[in-house]
């Protein structure tokens, strides 16, 4: 008998649908911590942001190191449940 088997068909897809929203969580934490020295010119748009990062470069900094972080936060989520998986019982 393997009762984690009737499971394992629900893990991936139950990590896919959690990670959209972690991600966008954590590319929005990333954007206001590289982006609270921006500046704004006269029409609205972000000029210079700190470390000389225009908005673009800004926004696909921000994703990958979200990106980073997602992957990192999955990693120790699937760490921690092989760990109590694994205690005895």
């Amino acid at each position: 008998m393997n009762p984690a088997g009737g499971k394992a068909k629900y893990l991936m897809p139950a990590l896919v649908l959690g990670a959209a929203p972690v991600l966008l969580a954590d590319w929005f934490i990333v954007a206001s911590v590289l982006g609270r020295d921006c500046v704004v010119s006269e029409g609205g748009n972000i000029t210079d942001c700190g470390g000389g990062l225009s908005e673009e470069e800004l926004s696909v900094a921000s994703g990958l190191i979200a990106l980073v972080m997602l992957i990192l936060q999955l990693g120790l989520i699937i760490l921690v449940r092989r760990r109590i998986r694994s205690r005895p019982q």
